[in-house]
């Protein structure tokens, strides 16, 4: 069978951890009436409270679920008992023939597929270029009055002093966020609204604030000389400032065809809308890569991707400098495992990430693979500490720390970290091959 998921993988896929701790308590012999397979499909039926039992099945190749209960959770709790079932129990799953309400909804899946293709494939209208490149030079020169109203903004900033800042971030930025946002320059007005997420209680806000408001200035004034920069730097700015690729446009450069391993997954939700972010890793490219999905109430998403799977498909990268962004196309679950290769020690590691920021000075987080280091701790400091004794400051919640500890025993581990200029943030680790991670979500 194509399905080979972890405990936690499943969970990964429950709308809440009601539904995870429901779920299990279903992966119980004695609650399945039936349970079978073919190779598109496990399926079974679980007796509920009423006389006829729930009808549930899930598609193993391009994970989708199905279920007769009233449930209004996706996937209900059947469905993540089945998986359950399957992934602690699968001698007890019988090979067998799809039955009708099993072939039935496979074959629907499958023909909205198909109709989805055929849609995409078709002809797209005619590009009106002339009504396009008026619509380009109108948001191109209100972007750069927002820019000037920036500057202006930013040296008032500056001459008033930052000391202040810390008391008054809560509203410094907000006026000049809606200002970009005006002037349809949203990555500016991104980076803006980030500078009142810092922790000013911190030591270093200084430092941090003043490293973001130079790359926002740089940023800004980079726009201002666009006609005189080469074509990667100028596709980089324009989607800095918030100029979006389109996924025809994507799309229509060359694809990197691999193996991926899903490095690290975070979920973040504003209000209803959810922002899913994968980072992956291409087993023959040696190629890092980030997936960006975003998803409003009501949606699947494109792809069922799980933190620690493997997928084979191409990908194709955005334009840009040392671009990470990418969008998958056609990706197929793999069963075949491997651990990525990693930085040797952490100076090679701060090497590595030294030429991406030389190379790219507007990258926030710049993934990094390092092996042999173990984490250790200094007062309330946490570090991570290479064979020859180098050490550099990491940041780790609490539970991770302890979770790591117990299963390492302070032995030494491979790890997966986001960095930026101040610290790096330790994600997921390998420990004696086995790849462990913790759900990273924000609200």
């Amino acid at each position: 069978m194509l399905l080979n998921l972890t405990e936690e993988q499943i969970a990964q896929l429950a709308p809440d951890a009601a539904s995870v701790k429901a779920g299990k308590g279903l992966a119980s012999r004695a609650k399945w009436l039936l349970l079978e397979y073919s190779d598109r499909a496990i399926w079974g039926h679980c007796q509920g409270s009423g006389q006829t039992p729930y009808q549930t099945v899930v598609d193993i190749k391009d994970i989708a679920f199905r279920c007769s209960c009233p449930s209004r959770k996706f996937p209900c709790k059947h469905a993540l008992g089945l998986l359950y079932m399957y992934a602690s129990y699968s001698e007890s799953f019988k090979q067998a023939e799809e039955p009708d309400w099993v072939e039935t909804w496979l074959s629907k899946r499958k023909e909205k597929e198909e109709k989805k293709e055929r849609k995409e494939k078709k002809t797209a209208a005619p590009i009106d270029e002339a009504a396009q490149a008026k619509r380009q030079a109108v948001r191109h020169q209100k972007v750069l009055g927002g820019i000037e109203d920036l500057q202006i903004w930013m040296k008032d900033l500056l001459r008033n002093g930052l000391l202040n800042v810390p008391e008054r971030a809560c509203t410094l930025f907000e006026a000049i966020s809606r200002r970009m946002v005006d002037a349809q320059a949203s990555g500016l007005a991104g980076r803006l609204r980030g500078l009142q997420e810092l922790n000013y209680y911190s030591e270093d806000w200084k430092f941090k604030l003043t490293d973001k408001l130079s790359k926002i200035y740089l940023l800004a004034e980079s726009y201002k000389h666009l006609d005189n920069l080469p074509a990667d730097w100028q596709f980089e700015i324009r989607t800095q400032i918030g100029y979006p690729q389109s996924k025809e446009e994507v799309m229509a450069g060359e694809p990197v065809e691999d193996q991926w391993m899903v490095l690290h997954t975070r979920s973040n939700k504003v209000n209803d809308l959810r922002t899913d972010v994968f980072w992956l890793y291409g087993k023959a490219s040696r190629r890092m890569a980030v997936y960006v999905y975003f998803m409003v109430p009501g949606t699947l998403p494109e792809f069922t991707i799980l933190s620690g799977g493997t997928y084979q498909g191409p990908l194709y990268f955005y334009k840009g400098v040392a671009a990470l962004r990418a969008l998958p196309k056609e990706l197929q679950r793999s069963d075949e495992k491997f651990q990525p290769s990693c930085c040797p020690d952490l100076e090679t590691a701060t090497q590595y990430y030294r030429t991406i920021v030389r190379t790219n000075p507007f990258v926030e987080e710049v993934p990094l693979l390092v092996d042999n280091v173990r984490l250790v701790t200094a007062g309330n400091a946490q570090y991570l500490q290479d064979a020859e004794g180098r050490v550099i400051p990491v940041h780790v919640d609490e539970n991770i720390r302890i979770d790591i500890l117990a299963t390492t025993g302070g032995k030494p581990f491979a790890a997966f970290l986001l960095a930026d200029v101040t610290f790096w943030e330790l994600k997921t680790i390998w420990y004696q091959s086995e790849y462990y991670f913790w759900k990273d979500e924000r609200n």
